[in-house]
């Protein structure tokens, strides 16, 4: 009796254990919080601690960089305009490249400098040239936050200086890079390695080491003070598959560099890009009730593709979905729909689609026809939903009504 409790007091310690170990074997991530994205879909592929708030330190840097290409693409400016440093500008402290009261250098430079060294000065010469003043600018990025709806950031500087009321969460980081690597000339920026500013005189070297050692990195903002440790937000593209990253908290530059890898790595060996359609080509037709053709040829203006677990690429389905409410006539080229991404139910990913002939309303007759011709479809499904009679005049395309 007594060997019999004894072997299944073993029995319980060993379970024990190895649930213990198993848990133990679960990946993780060695800093405070992670998150791994799609950055195409917003598909979460890993998180840690993703809503934790946090002190960004420079990586608030990304949505600095989101006001000035947003101001760029709306031209507001240009890359070619002298931005002249004030006495505000030259007086920042940290990270910096020494800028002088009345140096004037163009938006192009002054942007390197902020992506590659992460210069503060710079960074308010910047904002003060876009907004007047460094405090309308930092008012123009908690804008944009509201916006963006991110629940668990605020700034309260535009270079990630130590402030008890600036911070931010992983999450909410990789939202705000992902608007920013819709404008690829950033990736021109983020991903040099070495260059010089002020003619040659100035040496820059990124700060963002990962750079130099991951295949296929070419950003994105590294981040460090003594309240925030060691962040970095980074992306890698490994053929046509981008991962964004973030990782803030780390305890030292090796660190983070090491944690990012490991977290890429993660992505890459466990999903898998999924071509779903192809830009500028035919892809289909969408079903418009009220419209002239009725069947509307679509395509896609870029390439649209979604992140998948291994193995699992040819489970994913896709499906046009007309859109609900349409202003007529529509010209080649306007959105009618959408095309989704579906595995087992799920939208993994959802993109605008667009006709490649011009829509109109159909007329009374018409959409009279059709509403009887549906009705009468309606009364002839079985229970599984398909026609048990097949009614050949009532499933062709009349597009000649």
């Amino acid at each position: 009796m007594v060997l019999k409790k004894r072997v299944i007091a073993f029995l319980i310690t060993f379970v024990l254990l190895l649930s213990i170990s198993q848990r133990g074997l679960a990946f993780s991530i060695d800093a405070r919080a992670a998150i791994l994205m799609d950055p195409l879909s917003g598909k979460i592929l890993f998180e840690q601690n993703k809503d934790r708030r946090w002190p960004p330190a420079s990586v608030t840097k990304v949505m600095t960089m989101l006001l000035i290409m947003e101001a760029i693409e709306s031209g507001w400016v240009k890359w070619s305009d002298p931005i002249r440093t004030s006495a505000v500008a030259a007086g920042m402290g940290g990270s910096q490249v020494y800028l002088k009261e009345g140096e004037e250098f163009s938006l192009s430079e002054m942007f390197k400098t902020i992506a590659v060294v992460s210069a503060n000065d710079a960074s308010a010469a910047v904002a003060e040239h876009l907004y007047g003043s460094v405090q309308d600018f930092i008012g123009a990025m908690n804008q944009r936050v509201q916006k963006m709806d991110l629940k668990n950031t605020h700034f309260s500087n535009e270079t990630g200086l130590p402030d008890l009321n600036h911070y931010s969460s992983a999450y909410d980081l990789a939202l705000i890079c992902r608007e920013l690597l819709k404008y690829p000339e950033v990736l021109k920026h983020t991903s040099i390695w070495s260059d010089t500013f002020r003619s040659g005189t100035f040496q820059l070297r990124n700060t963002n080491e990962l750079i130099r050692v991951y295949r296929g990195a070419d950003g994105l903002k590294t981040g460090h003070t003594e309240e925030a440790g060691y962040c970095l937000a980074a992306t890698a593209v490994k053929g046509d598959f981008r991962l964004l990253s973030v990782i803030l908290g780390a305890d030292s530059d090796a660190k983070r560099v090491a944690e990012t890898k490991r977290l890429l790595d993660y992505g890459y060996r466990n999903y898998q890009w999924k071509v779903v359609g192809k830009g500028g080509k035919e892809l289909g037709k969408v079903y418009l009730k009220q419209a002239r053709p009725e069947m509307a040829p679509v395509k896609l203006k870029e390439d649209f593709g979604v992140s998948v677990k291994r193995g699992r690429d040819k489970l994913v389905e896709t499906k046009l979905v007309p859109s609900t409410k349409l202003k007529f006539p529509i010209k080649p080229g306007g959105k009618v729909g959408s095309l989704r991404a579906i595995y087992q139910g799920e939208i993994l990913a959802e993109t605008s689609v667009y006709t490649t002939v011009e829509v109109k309303r159909a007329n009374l007759i018409v959409r009279g026809w059709r509403w009887l011709r549906d009705w009468i479809r309606g009364i002839f499904k079985g229970k599984d939903g398909q026609s048990i009679i097949y009614l050949k005049f009532f499933n062709n395309d009349h597009n000649g009504l």
